[in-house]
């Protein structure tokens, strides 16, 4: 795959990390409104009532949040196997693997491009 072609899923996840981060903040609005509105109520916390009450309030959200992480996972296989051919790229490949939750599989992608570039990484 292509430079180009990273640039343009790094573009895509970008979007979407973004929707990603203001839906679990309305996500935690919601959740707290709906613990609050649960005392309110007399709701024991954990109950079944409490948790039929919250997943009222905030299923719909969490239906959302899960699948703009499906799309962030999707996204992120989708860059892994593409090979950086500038910082740019680099960048785009260490925001999938920290999402991903590989943070430190980027250092092998760093000394790819500093091997390509002929450069010694330390």
């Amino acid at each position: 795959m292509s430079e180009t072609n990273l640039y343009c899923l790094g573009a895509s996840f970008a979007v979407l990390m973004a929707d990603y981060r203001a839906a679990q903040s309305q996500l935690s609005a919601l959740q707290h409104e709906a613990d609050r509105t649960a005392a309110d109520a007399g709701l024991v916390y954990g109950s079944s009532a409490w948790s039929a009450h919250r997943f009222a309030v905030t299923g719909r959200t969490v239906h959302h949040v899960n699948a703009l992480y499906e799309k962030l996972e999707d996204l992120a296989q989708e860059i892994a196997p593409i090979r950086p051919a500038c910082f740019a790229g680099l960048v785009i490949k260490a925001r999938a693997h920290q999402f991903a939750g590989n943070p430190a599989a980027v250092i092998s992608e760093i000394e790819a491009l500093a091997k390509a570039n002929g450069q010694q990484a330390a």
